[in-house]
This record gives C-alpha cells, sequence and structure tokens, in this order.
C-alpha cells in the first residue's frame, strides 16, 4: 500500500472525508482562466485528513507517482455511490394546516424538499 500526502494551499472542502475517492485533471491557462485539458485520472482513495496543515493522505495502491506528478492538477473528489441511497431514517415531519377563515378555500399545492446530505 502505497500512500503520498499532498498538501493543498488553500482550505480542504467540508465534505472531504476519509474514504472518498481523490483523483485529478491537468490544467490548461488561456487568457488568464484556467480549464481542464485532459481526462479526469482516479488517484486513490483518501486515508486521513489533516484540516490544520491542510494535507490529505491518500492511498494509491501499487501506482509510482512522481513528487512534481501533481503540479499543476485540480484535485477532486467523490463520495462512495453506495452511501446515502436508501430513504431518510431517523427523520420526521409532521404538519398539521388550519383555515380559520369562514370562506371556502383551496389549498392548490404542497411540497417539500428534502436533500442528502454528504456529511
Amino acid at each position: 500500500m502505497a500512500t503520498i500526502t499532498i498538501t493543498i494551499g488553500n482550505s480542504l472542502n467540508d465534505s472531504l472525508s476519509v474514504g472518498d475517492t481523490a483523483y485529478y485533471v491537468s490544467l490548461a491557462s488561456s487568457g488568464g482562466f484556467s480549464s481542464s485539458s485532459g481526462s479526469i485520472t482516479q488517484l486513490g482513495n483518501v486515508d486521513a485528513i489533516n484540516t490544520s496543515t491542510n494535507t490529505i493522505t491518500v492511498d494509491v495502491g501499487g501506482t509510482t507517482i512522481s513528487a512534481d506528478a501533481l503540479d499543476n492538477k485540480m484535485l477532486l473528489f467523490s463520495k462512495d455511490a453506495a452511501v446515502n441511497t436508501s430513504g431518510l431514517s431517523g427523520y420526521y415531519a409532521s404538519v398539521k394546516m388550519k383555515n380559520n377563515s369562514t370562506t371556502e378555500s383551496e389549498l392548490f399545492a404542497v411540497s417539500s424538499e428534502v436533500v442528502q446530505s454528504s456529511k
């Protein structure tokens, strides 16, 4: 099991967690803007995160990566697709609607929005 430690210049993304899969893509600059050039390459699984030093440790398996291989690269990460695939558990909502009007009224729609969290 080969690992590399990557230091990020800015703060780490709050959603990054141990077990996520890290990827990288090359960047090309044009007119003061950066864009991806090439395909996204899987780096490995995140083994450790240190938010005080902005470093992550990635298990790259048997892949050999040179010290400057990640220069001018954008790092990406993804969550395990098997997580958060079932319905909500442990949450309950109850709604009571009351009409105090003395005239007839009609309810057009009732809706809710539920978002899966990565935390």
